[in-house]
């Protein structure tokens, strides 16, 4: 169930709950969570979880303004979405989340738009291959070669990703750095960094937010299909020998999800590696929020300004 539990917000601690996602939870109650009815190593119940997933995200982020146009990058599918207000020659690479399970890039049509019409900018949706079908690394491995295809000219790019598809662009820029082709800036929103480390948050917001702490352990088993994270950095980016030369980096987090504090890690890792890292924190929203701009005005206006600021990073 995904009903806000009582008395979760009530710790003085930190800010409560945004009456507008209180009110998006709670209309979602009834429903089973994330995973529900999933079992790592099959399929069981992975087409209903993700008709759940794509339903709930066109609930709350609406439908696109207009169709992409779908075609093949590198060997992989790709929407790309053009703004209605072109203001930038810059690409915007779009990795959407799901936990490498749930989303594609129909699900995320009207996240995307928005993106391109925010930043001005043309955003390629890369349609990586899901897990468990395609487990790791092939969800990684199709967003490096749509990457890497995308900006073989040269282009100037930034790369964008929420949830799953936020430790996937990150990873894709560590790579493209070693490569000599990093993007000009990221905006990674609630991303997972860190396979192996333990947080307070994921116990912390377990259950009642939209994300729990038994859909995280469920989403990164169906990924890693058997596969032992540790010490491999394509799953663990904050791991990497060095973060030094990675791009102005803006990492948004929410006080009520179980990723937060490994992304606030993320942001302090980079920064304290000289990276220019903004750490952009909302504590009264949850995870997903990037996806539920039309359902919660909280959600529209923190998206709007991350938008706004990754514009700037790009005209520099």
């Amino acid at each position: 169930m995904n009903a806000v539990p009582d008395g979760h917000d009530a710790d003085t601690s930190r800010a409560p709950l945004d009456a507008g996602v209180r009110a998006l939870l709670d209309r979602w109650a009834g429903e089973p969570a994330m995973f529900a009815g999933t079992t790592p190593g099959t399929t069981d119940g992975i087409p209903a979880a993700r008709a759940r997933f794509a339903a709930q995200l066109t609930d709350a982020a609406g439908l696109p303004p207009r169709a992409p146009e779908v075609r093949e990058v590198g060997g992989v599918a790709v929407r790309v979405h053009r703004p209605s207000a072109p203001a930038t020659d810059a690409l915007v690479v779009f990795v959407h989340g799901g936990g490498w399970v749930l989303g594609d890039g129909d699900a995320y049509d009207a996240v995307a738009a928005r993106l391109a019409d925010d930043l001005g900018a043309v955003v390629a949706a890369v349609d990586y291959r899901p897990a468990p079908e395609h487990p790791f690394p092939v969800p990684l491995e199709d967003t490096l070669a749509a990457v890497r295809a995308l900006t073989a000219d040269g282009t100037r790019y930034a790369l964008v990703g929420d949830s799953a598809g936020a430790n996937l662009a990150a990873v894709t820029a560590l790579t493209l750095r070693d490569e000599g082709r990093a993007p000009a800036a990221c905006l990674l929103v609630y991303p997972p960094p860190d396979f192996e480390g333990r947080y307070p948050s994921v116990a912390e917001n377990a259950e009642g937010y939209w994300l729990t702490a038994a859909d995280v352990k469920a989403c990164s088993k169906h990924y890693l299909a058997g596969h032992d994270p540790r010490g491999d950095v394509r799953l663990s980016p904050l791991r990497a020998p060095s973060l030094a030369g990675f791009p102005a980096t803006i990492v948004a987090t929410a006080g009520y999800d179980p990723l937060r504090d490994a992304g606030h890690a993320f942001a302090d890792a980079l920064a304290a590696a000289g990276v220019e890292a903004r750490r952009r924190e909302h504590p009264a929203l949850v995870h997903g929020f990037y996806g539920f701009t039309a359902a919660v005005p909280a959600a529209d206006a923190a998206v709007t300004a991350l938008h706004a600021e990754l514009a700037q990073l790009l005209t520099r």
